[in-house]
């Protein structure tokens, strides 16, 4: 879902109306002059104000620092991502498919379809509530035992970042002792998948990430196939049913294993800081742990992990009266979206009590909605609730303060809490 780094190149295949690109680029540039002054460094720090200024005055603008769309109204963005033949996630400018090869997030029809419908029976919100609610569970207190005593944490590397590991790589099927290497992985592809520079150190580290965790689970291709456990891994290479190739199941556990970890960390570091930040809200909360649910929904309206969907367009079309052509590639600002004023209002507050923050479009819509999101949403509970049950006075440290930062990842790149000795 990142920008398309020779989109340039790309239109000059793909067009047919003998326009030059980088002309067209400087026309559009001069149609939408707020566009113009859209800065990545900007929106790393808060995008918000930048986003509805964009949703007022220019609601498809033209990017020209990353040669591409915002889109920022959430009824536009619905039916892009619900039309997957006019704005497909299929293109060679896609940083994913660049990464990852073939997967259920860079394909369209039919293909999606078969790699999804592989991948999803443990995914369900039904499956993600049995077994893996109790190992989830297990997991956030052991983790939580490590540090309980001292009474102070960042909570990034202690806690979320250790849990989404552990969780999808059990999902997986993948032994506990490739989560060491599987964090030192995930950093790469987070870089490569955010690389709007274009830089191809970046990109190489990128490829070869990908390559070692392929080599990597090759090796346990054997065990899988003896369908040792009721991993998705093994469902997927024991015998019998329809299957994947094994490069395809390849392509796609990386996808998965890149999404659970940076969408699960992320709301839980964001769900943490925002409940923290509202010390009313925070204590109703303590009060009514049945909350809770409603505190991960909110957060994830509030302050989403990933912040756009990026289509591709396929054609040429006028779309809310803005000409796009074959090639363009349109971003579809999720962050701005959840803060449309013409879905809620005051968006921009954080309310544990709003009735319809559950319809937020955090994990997307249409196709390509998040295979995951039943999973994310049980982990943001249990680990919720865990820390506030078991770390009393549970507080922001004011000594190392925090707050979520980034242009398409959106967390605290640390999260320094301290508390109180529990009561004997």
């Amino acid at each position: 879902m990142l920008k398309g780094g020779a989109i340039s190149q790309m239109l000059l295949r793909l067009n047919s109306d003998g326009f030059d690109p980088r002309e067209l680029g400087a026309e559009r540039a001069r149609r939408f002059p707020v566009g113009a002054t859209v800065r990545l460094q900007d929106l790393d720090k808060d995008p918000y104000p930048i986003l509805r200024r964009l949703q007022h005055q220019e609601p498809i603008s033209w990017i020209p620092e990353v040669d591409m769309w915002f889109v920022t109204r959430r009824a536009d963005i619905n039916t892009i991502l619900k039309d997957a033949e006019t704005f497909t996630t299929h293109s060679p400018a896609s940083p994913i498919l660049d990464t990852f090869g073939p997967q259920m997030l860079s394909t369209d029809g039919a293909l999606r379809q078969k790699y999804k419908s592989q991948c999803v029976p443990p995914f369900t919100a039904t499956a993600v509530r049995g077994k893996p609610a109790g190992w989830i569970e297990q997991h956030a207190n052991e983790l939580v035992d490590r540090f309980e005593a001292k009474g102070a944490v960042d909570l990034r590397p202690s806690f979320a970042m250790l849990l989404s590991v552990q969780t999808i790589t059990r999902i997986l099927g993948l032994p506990e002792e490739s989560a060491s290497q599987i964090r030192l992985w995930y950093d790469d592809f987070a870089a490569a998948l955010a690389n709007f520079d274009r830089d191809p150190h970046i990109r190489y580290r990128g490829h070869a990430a990908a390559e070692e965790f392929r080599m990597h689970v090759r090796q346990l291709f054997p065990r899988f196939k003896r369908k040792l456990d009721e991993s998705l891994l093994s469902e997927l290479l024991g015998e019998g049913g329809s299957r994947l190739s094994e490069q395809e199941i390849l392509s796609n556990a990386l996808i998965i294993l890149f999404g659970g970890i940076e969408t699960t960390e992320s709301l839980i570091l964001n769900a943490v800081w925002a409940l923290l930040s509202h010390q009313e809200q925070l204590q109703e909360v303590l009060a009514n742990p049945a909350l809770i649910p409603a505190v991960i929904e909110e957060s994830l309206r509030w302050e989403p992990a990933v912040q756009s969907c990026t289509r591709f367009v396929t054609r040429s079309v006028t779309f809310c009266g803005v000409e796009l052509h074959g090639g363009d590639a349109v971003q579809c600002m999720l962050g701005a979206a959840n803060r449309d004023p013409a879905w809620i209002s005051q968006p921009d507050s954080f309310d544990i009590h709003r009735p319809r923050a559950a319809e937020h479009l955090s994990f997307g819509a249409g196709p390509h909605f998040c295979l995951g999101a039943p999973l994310a949403r049980l982990e943001g509970e249990i680990c919720l609730r865990i820390l506030l049950q078991r770390l009393p006075g549970l507080t922001l440290d004011p000594v190392h303060p925090s707050a979520p930062c980034g242009y398409e990842f959106r967390k605290p790149p640390e999260l320094y809490l301290r508390w109180g000795a529990r009561k004997k």
